[in-house]
């Protein structure tokens, strides 16, 4: 109803997320992960994840075909492993599906089935309904959430605009999203205070790839409130909302999908941030 739909947008606006339960179906999800299931099985292992260390200097070449890796991902669909899974050859320790702990970032753009649940009708709507004018969407990643934490941050660090608030988080939960695996914690309300820090492109010749400016603030981890949320169930970040997910210390896995989308309507897309559209793709439309 219009009411609901206007105590969810005031909620959005108040907390800097919002969750709304079972936006898709249960086979919806199971696409998405059934497809993850063949990618995988296609992958091939990056080639900057099979020399063996030898020289310091070659260890430097490697961190660095790493990171064009990882600056190159934008208009890819490429695969980030957990630490230690590989060794030297670039041989699984583990199983395959295991090792894997982010794929991206251009899922959207050229799988059948992301783009399909990228562009899907419920996802324009609700653009619409939040006033998007003109959204573009910037990246996608899938999420598998083995057992690492993921430290506080605002997706802005990474996605710089002017102005900010520009910048709009879709998180699909396509399995339960408990305490115990793994599920987001948010500060609410702390998506006005704008950002401290800004993860940048660094200059040609330096070591890293990327370098952050600015300070990170501590948070008073009593401010955080957990969200779980069940499968199919997607959750609104802003942009500049701080949020964090804690050690997956459960048997089962926490898979999700995510994309952003930025307003380009009189949005300027910072040249410093890491990733950047490229003639091959453009940040396509949200809108079809």
């Amino acid at each position: 109803s219009e009411e609901e739909q206007s105590r969810c947008l005031f909620q959005f606006h108040k907390d800097g997320f919002l969750v709304l339960e079972q936006f898709f179906s249960s086979e919806e999800c199971d696409s998405m992960r059934r497809q993850i299931q063949r990618i995988v099985a296609e992958m091939e292992v990056p080639p900057h994840c099979r020399t063996a260390f030898s020289t310091r200097e070659e260890e430097q070449l490697q961190a660095q075909g790493s990171s064009d890796y990882f600056l190159t991902s934008g208009d890819k669909i490429r695969f980030f492993f957990e630490k230690g899974v590989l060794d030297e050859k670039g041989n699984f320790l583990i199983p395959k599906e295991k090792s894997v702990s982010k794929i991206g970032h251009a899922l959207h753009a050229y799988d059948p089935v992301f783009k399909q649940i990228t562009h899907s009708p419920k996802v324009q709507e609700l653009g619409r309904k939040l006033g998007l004018e003109r959204p573009v969407v910037v990246q996608s990643m899938y999420i598998f959430k083995s057992f690492l934490a993921v430290t506080p941050h605002q997706d802005a660090t990474f996605l710089h605009t002017d102005p900010l608030g520009r910048i709009l988080g879709f998180w699909i939960a396509l399995e339960d999203a408990t305490q115990e695996n793994g599920c987001l914690w948010f500060i609410p309300g702390s998506h006005t205070n704008g950002i401290t820090r800004r993860m940048v492109r660094a200059a040609s010749g330096a070591s890293t790839c990327v370098e952050f400016v600015g300070s990170e603030p501590a948070y008073d981890d009593k401010q955080f409130i957990p969200v779980p949320i069940s499968k199919g169930g997607l959750i609104l970040i802003h942009g500049e909302v701080v949020h964090k997910s804690e050690l997956n210390s459960s048997e089962s896995s926490r898979h999700a999908f995510t994309f952003h989308v930025m307003e380009a309507k009189g949005t300027t897309w910072s040249k410093e941030n890491w990733l950047q559209p490229t003639p091959e793709l453009p940040f396509p439309s949200l809108y079809t």
